[in-house]
């Protein structure tokens, strides 16, 4: 997380109280950095017209991911105004400091005067503008800027991610459409189809050898059922492989393939342990759901976490029942994963199950209609499943990885907003990061 720091002071005070002031804005500098934010470049105070040009070639020589607009006390507007202006395509964070307790007497610099005549300037200007107030020494200040830098350095990560599909719209499934040129303009992703084809072109090149070392090193404290061949977990292993060579070589960031008419039509089987596997490095969601994976970068981005996505497969009074049908981050079970034999409908191969964590958790979905883009988000408390299976299974069905998530007399408005048939889940509150992303990236949000 990186910001470009400058501050702003009037430039009628007395060289006394600027000195004074100046001393509150290094120490509003070094909280940022205790935090855990890098301040990649910093300028002198603002105070007059011409520190406006000096601060804006300095800050333009550096890379950031946001900048940190300090509001001290009392500036003129236009100082203000003229040198947050370029950088209108980055989010501006400005802080607002509050008063200082001298004894029984309270000292006003008057940040919130000049905040209040240049906010609504700013945001009519089209600044991406997040405003916190109070001082360096308040826990809950020090917070809510580091959640806005997460959120900002999310922004900046998306314009650069690259996601890789491989095969288009599983299924059929309109919710796995996307626009590219909207998605690239609007949220920077960029997508590259891939193709089933050259990712088993790419397969045929893993040689035994290589997969049964993987085999040895990777699955020593997993638990396959011994009915698994060795032969089926190395054809898995093998596409693995070159899904990883083919991730490093293309600098994808994430990845979804086809699940029904991809692997299991060409190859066999299901791409369950590959995708699986692959997500212990890039967030991964099967039938080539774009938005979905979006969704996952944006949430692990903002997290720091591994998102893990969900279906719907039941509906109750105050609670969802959701699961995922063989591919799930090792990081999201409760303990070592297991990997079963998969004969689900006409489909075979192998898949991954095991116990999900529970506890509170923030659900998302990104949808679009044209270049409006909309963002479902939720918070709710998961909690271990009703013993369940899936109908359409050949063998003893397994426990999917699946929680039941509460939202109590939220269920109904929860229900009647659903984007898709996929959702997003971290674990922990993350609802005021994403909304504050979604106003600086012009997504609609919705909180149920």
């Amino acid at each position: 997380m990186r910001t470009g720091f400058v501050s702003f002071i009037a430039p009628t005070y007395t060289q006394e109280t600027v000195e004074f002031l100046k001393k509150i804005v290094g120490y509003a500098e070094e909280t940022l950095k205790t935090i855990g934010i890098e301040v990649s470049v910093a300028t002198e105070p603002v105070i007059d017209l011409l520190d406006v040009n000096n601060a804006v070639t300095k800050i333009k020589t550096e890379e950031f991911d946001f900048i940190t607009a300090l509001i001290p006390s009392w500036a003129e507007p236009p100082m203000i105004v003229n040198t947050l202006m370029p950088f209108f395509s980055k989010p501006i964070l400005m802080w607002v400091l509050s008063s200082i307790q001298k004894g029984d007497v309270l000292i006003a610099p008057a940040g919130a005067a000049a905040m209040s005549a240049v906010m609504h300037t700013l945001k009519t200007m089209g600044a991406k503008l997040k405003v916190v107030y109070g001082n360096p020494e308040s826990s809950s200040v020090r917070d809510e800027i580091l959640r806005f830098a997460r959120v900002a350095s999310t922004v900046n990560r998306l314009s650069s991610s690259r996601i890789g599909i491989f095969g288009y719209a599983d299924m059929g499934s309109y919710t796995a459409s996307f626009d590219q040129t909207s998605l690239r303009n609007k949220i920077g992703v960029e997508v590259e189809d891939y193709e089933v084809h050259r990712l088993l072109l790419e397969t045929n090149e893993i040689k035994d050898e290589e997969a049964d070392r993987f085999i040895a090193e990777q699955f020593k404290d997993w638990i396959v059922d011994e009915s698994i061949a060795k032969e089926d977990l190395r054809k898995a292993v093998k596409v693995y492989l070159a899904l990883r060579r083919i991730i490093d070589k293309r600098g994808f960031n994430a990845v979804s393939m086809k699940c029904v008419y991809g692997l299991p039509i060409y190859y066999g089987i299901t791409p369950c342990i590959p995708l699986s596997l692959a997500g212990i490095h890039v967030p991964v969601v099967c039938e080539s759901d774009v938005l979905g994976l979006v969704t996952e970068l944006i949430m692990d981005f903002i997290s720091g976490q591994r998102s893990v996505y969900l279906e719907f497969y039941d509906i109750f009074n105050d609670r969802v029942l959701m699961g995922v049908c063989g591919m799930i981050p090792r990081s999201a079970l409760e303990n070592s994963p297991r990997i079963y034999k998969y004969a689900w409908g006409k489909l075979t191969g192998l898949m991954v199950v095991g116990s999900m964590k529970t506890g509170k958790v923030t659900l998302a979905r990104l949808a679009s209609v044209g270049d409006h883009y909309k963002m479902h988000i939720a918070l709710g408390e998961a909690v271990k499943p009703r013993t369940w299976h899936e109908i359409g299974w050949q063998l003893e069905a397994p426990v999917y990885p699946s929680l039941e998530i509460i939202f109590g007399n939220r269920t109904r408005k929860f229900v009647e907003n659903i984007l898709a048939q996929h959702y997003h889940l971290v674990y922990g509150d993350y609802t005021n990061e994403l909304i504050d992303l979604c106003r600086l990236l012009g997504i609609e949000a919705i909180l149920t």
